[in-house]
C-alpha cells in the first residue's frame, strides 16, 4: 500500500511540474520577434510617426509574431556610428540621411552629395527610384535591405549673416556632418571653412558662433530651432535630403518568407508618406520660423542662382570620386540626360 502511495505521489509531482513547466515554454514560442529600428528624427515628427505606422501594420499582418520598436530621438552617435552597431548586432535597422547610408555603399552618395545637379523635385523623384533600385540590390550583397528610400526637400542654407552671392560663403564657419573628411577638404579648397558636427551639437554650435551657417532642409531648422539664431535663409535648390530604412538581412530572413513582400509593400507606402509630409512641411515651416522666429527669406534672381549653378559646377572634379564615387556621379548624370530626353520626346 506504502508502495503504491509513493508511485502515485511521484507520478502527481511529475504532472505537476509537467503543467508547471509548459506555460513558460508556450511564452517562449510565442514572444514576438523584436526588430529594433533607430533614426535621429525627433520622437514626434512626421518620419518617427510614420514609422511607428509601419510597425503596426507590420505587427498586424503577422498576427502580432513580428514587433517593430521604433526609437525616435537616438542620441547613442551619429549615423556612422549606427551602421557600426548594425554590424554588430547592436541595432537592427535604421532609418537615416545619405550620411549613414553611404558608409555602407558609397555610390549611395550620388543621390543626394552632388550640389544643384536637380534642378525639380520630378527629377529627384526619377533619380530616386531608378538609381535607388540600383543600390538596393548591392547594398543587399553587403548585408541591409533597403526597406525605402525617401526624402523632405531641398536643403538651404541658414545664416547668422545674410546671403546672396556665392562669394557671401566663403570665409563662413559651416557646418559639416562629421564623418565626412572629403566634403571638408572641397569646402576649404572653394574657401569657406567647414566645422564637423553632429546634428545634435547644431544649435549650441550656432550659439557660440562656433559655426554660423547650416545647410538644412526647412523642416530640419525647424525642428532644430535653428532660426533662434539664423536670421537668413537663401532660397537655393542645393540638394534633396536623401535618406531611406534599412534593415540587417540577418534579422529581415528570420520573418516568415510569406510576409516579407507585404511588408515591404507597406514600407514603400511609408517612404511615400515621409516624403510627401517632409516636403510639405518643409514648405510650412519657412513660413513658421518667418512669423515666430522673424525669419527673411533671401531669394536670388535667375542671373544670380545661375551664378550658384556655375560656382558649383566648376568643383564638380573634385566631387566626382571624392564626395561621390565617379560610377555614382556618372550614374546619376545619365538619369538626367534620360530623363530630360524622355520629357522632350513626350512634348
Amino acid at each position: 500500500m506504502k508502495h503504491i502511495i509513493r508511485v502515485f505521489l511521484l507520478v502527481l509531482i511529475l504532472s505537476l511540474a509537467y503543467f508547471l513547466v509548459q506555460p513558460s515554454e508556450v511564452s517562449c514560442q510565442d514572444k514576438p520577434l523584436e526588430i529594433r529600428l533607430v533614426t535621429l528624427a525627433p520622437m514626434g515628427t512626421s518620419p518617427h510617426v510614420a514609422l511607428l505606422k509601419m510597425g503596426e501594420k507590420w505587427q498586424k499582418l503577422s498576427g502580432g509574431k513580428i514587433k517593430l520598436s521604433v526609437i525616435g530621438s537616438y542620441r547613442a552617435g551619429g549615423e556612422a556610428a549606427m551602421v557600426d552597431k548594425m554590424g554588430v548586432g547592436g541595432i537592427d535597422g535604421a532609418l537615416m540621411t545619405i550620411v549613414g547610408l553611404s558608409k555602407i555603399n558609397k555610390d549611395a552618395a550620388g543621390l543626394s552629395n552632388i550640389p544643384m545637379i536637380y534642378k525639380s523635385l520630378d527629377e529627384v523623384d526619377f533619380v530616386e527610384e531608378k538609381f535607388g533600385a540600383e543600390l538596393s540590390k548591392t547594398m543587399e550583397q553587403k548585408g541591409f535591405i533597403v526597406l525605402f528610400w525617401t526624402d523632405i526637400g531641398w536643403i538651404r542654407h541658414f545664416s547668422v549673416h545674410p546671403i546672396m552671392y556665392p562669394h557671401d560663403l566663403k570665409k563662413m564657419k559651416m557646418f559639416t556632418w562629421a564623418g565626412s573628411p572629403e566634403q571638408v577638404d572641397i569646402m576649404k579648397e572653394w574657401g569657406t571653412n567647414p566645422v564637423s558636427l553632429e546634428p545634435s551639437d547644431i544649435l549650441s554650435s550656432l550659439s557660440t558662433g562656433m559655426i554660423n551657417v547650416v545647410s538644412a532642409t526647412p523642416f530640419s531648422a525647424n525642428a532644430g530651432q535653428y532660426a533662434r539664431v539664423t536670421k537668413y535663409m537663401l532660397e537655393i535648390n542645393w540638394g534633396p535630403l536623401v535618406g531611406g530604412a534599412v534593415i540587417r538581412k540577418q534579422v529581415w530572413e528570420k520573418i516568415p518568407a510569406g510576409l516579407r513582400e507585404e511588408f515591404l509593400k507597406v514600407a514603400a507606402e511609408t517612404g511615400r508618406e515621409i516624403k510627401e509630409a517632409g516636403r510639405k512641411e518643409s514648405d510650412d515651416a519657412v513660413e513658421v520660423m518667418r512669423k515666430k522666429q522673424c525669419l527673411h527669406v533671401v531669394v536670388p534672381s535667375p542671373q544670380i542662382n545661375e551664378e550658384w549653378r556655375q560656382a558649383v559646377r566648376a568643383v564638380y572634379p573634385k566631387i566626382r570620386s571624392s564626395m561621390v564615387t565617379a560610377e555614382s556621379f556618372d550614374r546619376v548624370e545619365s538619369l538626367l540626360r534620360g530623363y530630360h530626353g524622355k520629357s522632350t520626346a513626350n512634348k
